[in-house]
């Protein structure tokens, strides 16, 4: 593959790693009246017709894992700050996402021998700026996608986002026992999910990704691990991506909370210039 060609593969993914498995909508952090107002039925030990745990049931558990949903409701903003390695072209570099309630998302990748990427939605817009392809506004399947993974309440409304939920299997993902689940949203766009039998936690995902450089969609894995608390519930501190021969990873360090300004979701000029 040419060195173009990944680096355009790297600037239309640089978000879906650090979303995986951390996509739903909510009420505002803290809004204690929404949250009395719909009480959660108990489904942790529900079994399907298939003998195996329900998709809800293992979302339930998952939230749990993580620290429950209060711990994930606790706080309205927060910034990730981490690293990004593609081996195989010897390349690497910093990043930092900003993140707010309830549907704000920026990233930032400085990439050493490339610049600077810059991906976002601000709640209306969603946008995508590099060095290879310049500005662009999302549309379309993409935009869809960029506004799932800005969602900011971790999977505490699956059913909103996911109409039809399914446990597949109990299968192996990445050398573990962990339970299949399929995944549709309202478009229709499928995904899989594997959540750990031992832990609850989920271990990776299976989708496709929109790539319109590449002219059309492409199959991505992405493998979750060493989950960490940073003092708002347990994240992946650990992202491997695979796609199209390639294998890209991503390491969070840091994670801080409610610190985060409404500037941080302006996007840059070139993507002003294009709104004008």
């Amino acid at each position: 593959m040419t060195r173009s060609r990944s680096l355009c593969l790297v600037s239309s993914l640089i978000l879906v790693g650090f979303a995986a498995g951390c996509r739903s909508t909510g009420p505002a952090a803290g809004d204690a009246s929404v949250m009395a107002e719909t009480p959660r039925v108990d489904v942790r030990n529900e079994v399907g017709e298939n003998g195996l745990p329900t998709a809800r049931a293992l979302v339930a558990r998952f939230v749990d894992a993580l620290g429950g949903e209060k711990t994930l409701r606790a706080h309205s903003s927060s910034t990730t700050r981490g690293s990004m390695e593609l081996a195989a072209m010897g390349m690497s570099g910093d990043l930092v996402r900003y993140a707010a309630a309830p549907d704000k998302m920026v990233m930032i990748i400085e990439m050493s021998g490339f610049g600077t990427m810059n991906q976002g939605f601000n709640g209306e817009v969603g946008w995508s700026d590099n060095p290879m392809q310049g500005a662009t506004l999302l549309e379309g399947r993409q935009l869809h996608q960029m506004e799932q993974q800005a969602a900011y309440y971790g999977p505490l409304a699956y059913a909103d986002l996911y109409p039809e939920m399914e446990t597949v299997e109990l299968t192996e993902f990445n050398g573990e026992s962990a339970y299949k689940v399929r995944l549709v949203d309202e478009e229709g766009s499928e995904i899989f999910q594997y959540f750990s039998e031992e832990s609850s936690l989920i271990l990776g995902t299976e989708m496709q990704q929109e790539n319109p450089q590449m002219g059309g969609t492409m199959d991505v894995r992405i493998k979750l691990a060493d989950y960490e608390d940073f003092g708002g519930g347990l994240v992946p501190t650990q992202t491997v991506m695979e796609m199209m021969g390639m294998v890209i990873r991503q390491t969070v360090s840091e994670v801080t909370y409610d610190d985060v300004e409404e500037t941080a979701f302006a996007p840059p000029d070139s993507v002003k210039a294009l709104l004008e």
